[in-house]
């Protein structure tokens, strides 16, 4: 049984390694090691993703997919949830989600039998139903306050984060690497290359 984690964020703006330590000493609460780690920026309404499609591949039956949370898996619609469920289990991969307990018994136990399986599928398919539910009323409500923005000549479209753009400035100052940025930071690469290109 391989531990293999998958780490997502939906944008280069954000950080999709800030879980990594989590899921680390996650699993060595259970004294188990990590086999590797699936780190992507990929939207999770996206159903075609590389990292996810290389962990799926290089999984074994018996392997765990590790996530956070089931948004970092999915927000995809209900359909194409079933779709990318149904690859996963016909590989005959297990699903841990470290904020649901009901999927750690494998850790315990080594095996789940029917009926734990049964309340570990309803359980990611509730959390998936959730993330999508979040996703669409998150972008409803967006849309509704840039709407109204709009309508009162408020809508100034999405600003740069001044302040840690003149945090990475200092740091380049200071001769400090784009990696060494990023760890610092928590920003992404891209976002140093923004600030770069626009002092040139």
């Amino acid at each position: 049984m391989l531990i293999r984690a998958y780490l997502r964020a939906s944008t280069t703006e954000q950080d999709a390694n800030r879980a990594k330590n989590e899921l680390r000493e996650f699993i060595t609460g259970f004294n188990k090691r990590m086999a590797g780690y699936y780190i992507e920026n990929q939207s999770g309404t996206k159903l075609e993703r590389p990292e996810l499609n290389k962990l799926i591949e290089d999984s074994e039956t018996g392997d765990i997919v590790l996530i956070e949370k089931m948004d970092r898996l999915t927000r995809l619609p209900w359909g194409e949830w079933k779709t990318l469920k149904s690859r996963i289990m016909a590989k005959g991969l297990v699903i841990v989600v470290v904020d649901q307990p009901m999927t750690h018994v494998v850790f315990s136990s080594g095996e789940q039998n029917s009926i734990t399986l049964a309340l570990t599928e309803f359980m990611l398919d509730l959390g998936a139903a959730m993330a999508r539910d979040d996703y669409e009323t998150r972008h409803k409500r967006q849309a509704q306050g840039i709407a109204k923005a709009k309508v009162e000549g408020k809508y100034r479209g999405r600003q740069p984060n001044l302040a840690l753009h003149h945090d990475i400035l200092d740091q380049l100052t200071l001769g400090r690497s784009y990696s060494q940025i990023q760890e610092k930071l928590g920003c992404s690469r891209a976002t140093i290359a923004k600030v770069v290109k626009q002092q040139i």
